[in-house]
């Protein structure tokens, strides 16, 4: 279980846990047999018989596909795949062994507004780092449904009894607002929280449900915020 350096509205902090949550369906596939399937990664096609490799030695694809099959490798495809390690090719298809990220910028209509070097991000959520801190800012939760697409959950869990107090309280209070609180990250607690180094950055949102004396307190990540479109 992963831990988040965190601090209540009150600015005190413990070290908590936090992890997904993820809930194990009532029914399980089966083949045609009765057999449980099992997942595994097969090569789609290999480097050579990329169709922007083809066109560099073929030229003419078109006619080549109606007299042959050169976009599949009849040695290579459907091998079982394991092990495996992300590296980035340049345009020949060689190994790049120096890489510039770069970001890309959208507006609202999903035209690009233009590019720039991606910036290195350290997290921000450890122990050694600034607590990551209650902002102050609500959202009644039907709004912020509404408002932003949460596209990952996490469910905050106490290490101690210390630790279940510290997040009862919380979710307490946010369950008493039916409303979902914006965390901030950083020295002054106003930056989005980067999970792991060069992650990608997220709004935090803190929902909390409380029955009799048991708690849930559910940190939700997005990165995307709705917006209207203007008709002008």
């Amino acid at each position: 279980m992963r831990t988040i350096h965190l601090a209540n509205e009150k600015k005190r902090d413990a070290q908590i846990g936090f992890e997904q949550n993820r809930r194990k369906e009532p029914f399980r596939s089966v083949t045609a047999a009765g057999q449980t399937p099992v997942s595994c990664r097969l090569l789609k096609s290999t480097l050579q018989t990329a169709p922007e490799m083809l066109l560099r030695k073929i030229g003419n694809l078109e006619d080549a596909l109606t007299r042959d099959d050169p976009e599949i490798d009849m040695e290579q495809v459907g091998r079982k795949l394991e092990d495996l390690q992300k590296i980035y090719i340049d345009e020949t298809g060689a190994p790049a062994h120096s890489v510039t990220r770069t970001e890309h910028l959208y507006a609202i209509d999903g035209t690009e507004k233009g590019c720039r070097p991606a910036a290195a991000s350290q997290a921000n959520i450890a122990m050694e780092t600034q607590p990551v801190r209650w902002t102050g800012k609500t959202f009644p939760k039907d709004q912020a449904l509404r408002r932003f697409v949460f596209i990952r959950s996490y469910q905050l869990r106490h290490v101690n009894g210390l630790t279940f107090d510290f997040l009862f309280e919380m979710a307490k209070k946010l369950s008493d607002s039916d409303s979902m609180m914006l965390l901030g990250g950083g020295e002054k607690g106003n930056e989005p929280l980067v999970l792991s180094n060069n992650g990608t950055p997220y709004r935090a949102f803190l929902e909390g449900r409380v029955r009799e004396n048991q708690y849930v307190l559910i940190m939700h990540l997005t990165n995307l915020e709705l917006k209207e479109v203007s008709d002008e």
